[in-house]
C-alpha cells in the first residue's frame, strides 16, 4: 500500500477505535464514525485524483482492495445509524422483528449479487481489468452507485466490493443484536468479556500478530485454529476485529512489507534489550 494511503488508513482506524472506546451512545458513535471516515475518504479521493498509477495492476489493486477498506467503514456505520435510528422502543419482540427485517434486506443483497460475491470470496482475478479499471465499460447499470459516480475515483465494482464487506460486518452486528434480545442476561455468541486492557495499535496489527502466533503453532501446541486465537485476543484486549479473514488477505497481497508489526516489534524488543543491558 502506498505510504500516504497507509498513513491515512492507520489514522482512520485509530480514530475509529478511539470513538468506539469513548462513546456510550450507539447512534452518536455511528454518526461520529461516519463523519470520521467521510473525512479520510475525501482526503483519499483528493490524493488519487492527482495520482498517476504506474500500470493497470496498481490501479486494480487500489480499487479492488484499498479503496474498499475505507468505503466499507463508511457504509457499515451508515447502516448501523439507520437501523438504530429507525428502531422504535415499543417492546422486545418488535425490536427483534426490526433487526430481522434488516437482516433479510442484507440477505437479498447478497442473493442479488451472488456471482460477484462468489468472485469476492474466492479471490478471483479473471475479470479484474473489467471490474476495477476506471475506463472499463459497465453493462450492469444497477451495479453503479449514484453516490459513487465520480469517474476519477470509482470503477464498476469497487463500490460493491466495499458494500459486501460492510454488509458482512453489519450482518454480524444484527445477529448479535437479535441474540442479545432473545437471550437476556447471557453473553451472546461473539460478545467479548470486558477487560481492563485495551489494544491501542491498529486492528490490522493485532490480526497480523494473531496469524503469526497461528503460523508458529505457539498456542495449544499448534492445535488452536485462527478463529480461537482471534477470539481469545479480542477478549483479552477488549476489541472486535470484524472480518479478520479479509484483513489478512489485504495484508497478504501487500506489494512491499507484509509483516510490519512483527518486523517493528522485533526492532523494538532488541532496543529494549539493549537499553536494559546498558542499565544493568
Amino acid at each position: 500500500m502506498d505510504k500516504k494511503i497507509a498513513t491515512l488508513y492507520e489514522h482512520m482506524t485509530d480514530d475509529l477505535e478511539q470513538l468506539a472506546a469513548t462513546s456510550e451512545n450507539i447512534l452518536q458513535r455511528a454518526e461520529q464514525s461516519y463523519r470520521c471516515v467521510e473525512k479520510y475518504l475525501a482526503e483519499l479521493k483528493e490524493y488519487i485524483i492527482s495520482y498517476t498509477f504506474g500500470d493497470k495492476q496498481e490501479e486494480v489493486h487500489f480499487f479492488k482492495h484499498t479503496k474498499p477498506l475505507f468505503l466499507k467503514e463508511l457504509l457499515y456505520h451508515m447502516e448501523i445509524f439507520q437501523v438504530e435510528a429507525w428502531k422504535s422502543p415499543v417492546g422486545r419482540d418488535e425490536e427483534i422483528a426490526h433487526y430481522k427485517v434488516a437482516a433479510r434486506r442484507v440477505d437479498l443483497y447478497f442473493k442479488r449479487y451472488n456471482d460477484l460475491y462468489t468472485y469476492f470470496r474466492t479471490g478471483s482475478s479473471i475479470h479484474d481489468e473489467r471490474y476495477f479499471v476506471r475506463d472499463a465499460f459497465c453493462a450492469d447499470i444497477a451495479a453503479i452507485s449514484v453516490s459513487d459516480m465520480d469517474a476519477r475515483f470509482s470503477t464498476v465494482y469497487s463500490f460493491q466490493f466495499a458494500k459486501m464487506q460492510a454488509y458482512e460486518e453489519f450482518a454480524d452486528y444484527l445477529y448479535r443484536c437479535v441474540q442479545s434480545l432473545e437471550n437476556p442476561g447471557t453473553r451472546v455468541p461473539g460478545e467479548k468479556a470486558k477487560s481492563a486492557l485495551r489494544w491501542t495499535d491498529s486492528k490490522a496489527d493485532l490480526i497480523e500478530l494473531s496469524y503469526g502466533l497461528y503460523a508458529r503453532g505457539a498456542i495449544n501446541h499448534g492445535k488452536a485454529d485462527i478463529k480461537q486465537i482471534i477470539t481469545a485476543l479480542e477478549a483479552a484486549f477488549n476489541v472486535s476485529l470484524g472480518n479478520f479473514y479479509r484483513t489478512f488477505q489485504n495484508l497478504r497481497i501487500r506489494k512491499k512489507n507484509r509483516t510490519p508489526f512483527w518486523d517493528a516489534g522485533k526492532e523494538d524488543l532488541i532496543k529494549c534489550m539493549d537499553s536494559a543491558d546498558l542499565n544493568y
